[in-house]
């Protein structure tokens, strides 16, 4: 009386499903197309997000000429990266962060 084959199989696939998974791309990439990144997610169970970075290579850098016309830093565009990350994860928790006028009650009722 030990573990199946197919009742490890089901344990495996229930925690792969409740896995979390966010792909951030940038469409210049050399290493995968946007296209391939799509199918893939496509076949993946659970809650996933897909971040496409426009004009960005392998490493999410986007070129001096598109940081001029956007008016944004290669910081400015890690740091949205970082909040579209974070705002999946949130969504995913149900958790919203305390607004400014939540935080003074709550400092108030001690």
């Amino acid at each position: 009386s030990g573990i199946t084959q197919s009742t490890a199989l089901e344990k495996r696939y229930r925690w792969i499903s409740s896995v979390l998974f966010c792909f951030v791309i940038g469409t210049a990439a050399r290493s995968s197309s946007t296209v391939d990144v799509e199918n893939l997610v496509a076949g993946i169970p659970g809650d996933k997000r897909v971040i496409f970075i426009e004009d960005a290579d392998d490493n999410l850098c986007i070129p001096m000429c598109k940081q001029v016309s956007c008016g944004l830093t290669q910081a400015m565009l890690d740091q949205i990266i970082i909040d579209e990350i974070g705002n999946f994860l949130i969504s995913i928790a149900g958790y919203s962060p305390p607004t400014e006028k939540n935080y003074k009650n709550t400092r108030n009722r001690r």
